[in-house]
């Protein structure tokens, strides 16, 4: 079972690429599968359920590039992945796509067969949302790996009790899952210890080979934790027994409890995805350019009108608007961005909350706290439902990213966690059965637009909150609801591509002209 933390699912992951579950979980895959192989492979074939969305999106909203990159051994921000087409012929990797009916498990499934030097292994990996992971299984066993802490597999000459006995007694923490002729460990995130049951393992005749996989999430797991909360009704009895109000103080207890951080620790990675979060926008507003894009440069646009008196005044939005603009457009243009919680919504939550901290003279630790306070919602939200917009639509994503930042902007309001939630449940109860529906199947329109509503709605509900007003349903009970309204929504309205404003006239049109100059398919 995955426990979300806040920068593994939440604030995260940092990436180029134009959706965080096709590019930066295909890195995050891809990765695996080079360590499971000792290197590059040589071939490799990936199978995409047809009841899926990859055979849709694979190429456009670049799961063909992160998944070539991840192969690569490069990380989901590299410079290189731009490049990728040409990073694969240098390396001589030949990447193969098939489509067919394989009852696969769940709409993102990346079912890999990789070759090299004549051994083959299979690997069947989930984009869960949000730039997540799960392999589910490697060669015919049956796994659960989230890529937060390590792994060894180990291939023997048959089914080794004795050694699977043994792993058992050293592993007390860790789970030992075997077959005929392989084992799989998952073990601590500490990697001497990693080291030391390699050295172990080695020592027993029967093993032919052992491979090392490595964490790909930034926040690992350690051998034991207890959290202090899962949900917001835990939220507000751990607050009321520890005596927090704030509930960025509330996101360090628990982010410190999943991770085993210290709280400076968490506030410098805070404080430093602020920052990254600040250039961006500054690298956006200051104009981008890329063909295989539907859109040009629009947040400068903004800007130009607003300083003329063109615009209605909308006080704080007219900075936000711009703010979330440009950070789509760096998204869009394969710049460095922070998935908050996707990168199908990274525009709204820093765009607004760096708005607002502007507005309102804020340093970078209030900005961080901000942040904070943004990610725990996430995590409740995590833990109850999903990112993914192929399992729940924009809800997913946009929707969440306003319930995320309106209980920022009450937290850096000086709102207490209580307020907070409130927010959160105000504009949460706004978005339900928000479709994801991209035009010529890229990740720009109606996205932006839906960033956009995102930042006006958390910041209403922020003040809707503030002010007082009654939320009438609890935020758990919201999060159950959107959940199930999510998954409701028709296949075709769930990032496919086959329904809504994705097989419009217009769509096909931009469709048919963006591929005479098409840098993922």
């Amino acid at each position: 079972m995955n426990i979300p933390s806040i920068f593994n699912d939440v604030i995260g992951p940092v990436m180029r690429g134009p959706s965080s579950s096709h590019s930066a979980a295909a890195v995050r895959i891809g990765q695996i599968g080079r360590e499971l192989m000792g290197g590059t492979p040589q071939t490799v074939q990936a199978h995409f359920d047809l009841g899926g969305s990859l055979p849709t999106t694979y190429l456009s909203q670049g799961s063909d590039m992160g998944l070539s990159a991840g192969l690569l051994g490069f990380p989901p921000d590299d410079a290189r992945l731009v490049d990728y087409r040409n990073e694969l012929r240098k390396a001589h990797l030949v990447l193969q796509y098939f489509t067919g009916h394989y009852q696969d498990p769940h709409p993102n499934t990346y079912n890999l067969t990789l070759q090299k030097d004549g051994e083959e292994h299979r690997l069947i990996a989930l984009s869960t949302g949000g730039g997540i992971i799960e392999v589910i299984k490697i060669d015919d066993l049956a796994v659960s790996f989230f890529g937060d802490c390590f792994g060894l597999v180990i291939w023997t000459r048959g089914a080794q009790p004795p050694l699977i006995d043994l792993l058992n007694r050293r592993l007390a923490q860790s789970t030992v899952t075997g077959s005929e002729g392989s084992l799989i460990i998952f073990v601590t995130s500490s990697k001497p210890f990693a080291d030391e049951l390699i050295n172990l393992i080695h020592a027993d005749p029967t093993v032919q080979a052992v491979r090392r996989l490595s964490p790909v999430l930034p926040v690992l797991t350690p051998p034991q934790m207890t959290l202090p909360f899962t949900n917001g009704a835990e939220l507000k009895r751990f607050a009321t027994a520890t005596g927090s109000t704030d509930l960025a103080d509330l996101a360090l207890a628990y982010e410190s409890a999943r991770g085993a951080c210290e709280h400076a620790d968490i506030m410098a990675m805070a404080s430093g995805l602020v920052t990254l979060m600040e250039n961006s926008i500054k690298s956006g507003l200051a104009g981008t350019a890329f063909n295989d894009r539907i859109l040009d440069a629009q947040s400068g646009k903004y800007v130009t009108s607003s300083r003329q008196g063109k615009l209605l005044n909308l006080g704080v939005l007219d900075t936000a608007i711009p703010n979330v603009a440009a950070l789509m457009e760096v998204k869009s243009s394969m710049g460095v961005i922070v998935a908050a919680p996707t990168a199908g919504s990274c525009g709204a939550l820093p765009g607004t909350l760096i708005a607002v901290a502007d507005a309102n003279g804020l340093g970078l630790e209030e900005r961080a706290r901000g942040l904070l306070a943004a990610g725990i919602i996430g995590v409740l939200v995590a833990t109850a439902s999903t990112f993914s917009a192929e399992v729940c639509g924009c809800q997913a994503e946009c929707g969440v990213a306003s319930g995320m930042l309106a209980a920022a902007l009450v937290s850096m309001q000086g709102g207490s966690y209580h307020t907070c939630l409130t927010a959160a449940s105000l504009a949460l109860q706004n978005i339900f059965g928000m479709v994801c529906d991209p035009v010529a199947n890229r990740v720009e329109v109606p996205c932006l637009g839906k960033n956009i509503l995102a930042a006006a709605n958390g910041i209403s509900a922020a003040n809707l909150a503030l002010s007082g007003f009654n939320p009438v349903i609890p935020f758990d009970e919201v999060i159950a609801a959107m959940d199930q309204v999510g998954r409701s929504l028709p296949h075709e309205l769930r990032c496919t591509a086959l329904g809504g404003l994705s097989i419009t006239p217009a769509s096909k049109r931009i469709t048919d002209e963006l591929r005479s100059h098409l840098h993922f398919a």
